[in-house]
């Protein structure tokens, strides 16, 4: 799920671009999925010089929806009980990995307005961003741009082993991981007997 759901913000990012800068639809995608952290590498830097790198850096459990059951009713009046499903925050960094400085910032303001204009993604409201995903497939991602002091950013570039870049750290919330291996299985509960002694 966290694959299909980068791919929609970077399909639905790559369409805004193309439109901005008024390029054809066939033309080659300025935002990419890579870790950005393997620029040194001569293989993957290659591929990544000149892009818009998407790269996930953290992920995290939200913890307010962590402590509910799943359950789902069958028409023959069975119950079926999962483990409840994952909800994940994603931390994740574009990075505008140009030799010119002034093409790199263009293209950090184009993923910054985009995201303005556009927090929530589903599906339902990101057409042809992914032909292989199915439409009962539960995808939601809500992006904010996060802050960081001077400080944390030492801390990631410096965890990045990299020289910094310009950039943009977005947190997208909420991303669902549910694996659907059935716990246990019952009957419906229709009525509640009480046993035991009355009040003296």
């Amino acid at each position: 799920m966290i694959v299909n759901a980068a791919s929609i913000l970077l399909s639905q990012l790559n369409q805004y671009i193309r439109q901005q800068d008024d390029s054809p639809m066939g033309t080659e995608d300025a935002a990419v999925w890579g870790n950005i952290a393997q620029l040194d590498n001569p293989e993957i830097g290659a591929d990544l010089e000149n892009q818009l790198v998407l790269s996930l850096v953290n992920v995290e459990e939200e913890g307010a929806l962590k402590n509910r059951r799943a359950a789902v009713r069958e028409p023959s009046g069975e119950v079926l009980y999962f483990s409840p499903p994952i909800h994940l925050n994603l931390y994740l960094l574009f990075t505008a990995n140009y030799r010119n400085y002034e093409t790199a910032l263009r293209r950090l303001t184009q993923v910054m307005t985009f995201f303005q204009g556009k927090r929530k993604f589903t599906l339902a409201n990101s057409p042809g961003a992914n032909a292989d995903l199915t439409p009962t497939a539960e995808i939601s991602l809500t992006l904010d741009l996060l802050s960081l002091s001077f400080e944390q950013v030492n801390h990631l570039w410096g965890s990045l082993g990299g020289k910094q870049l310009p950039f943009a750290a977005y947190r997208g919330r909420l991303v669902e991981l549910h694996d659907h291996r059935i716990l246990e299985a019952g009957g419906e509960i229709r009525e509640i007997e009480v046993t035991g002694r009355g009040a003296l």
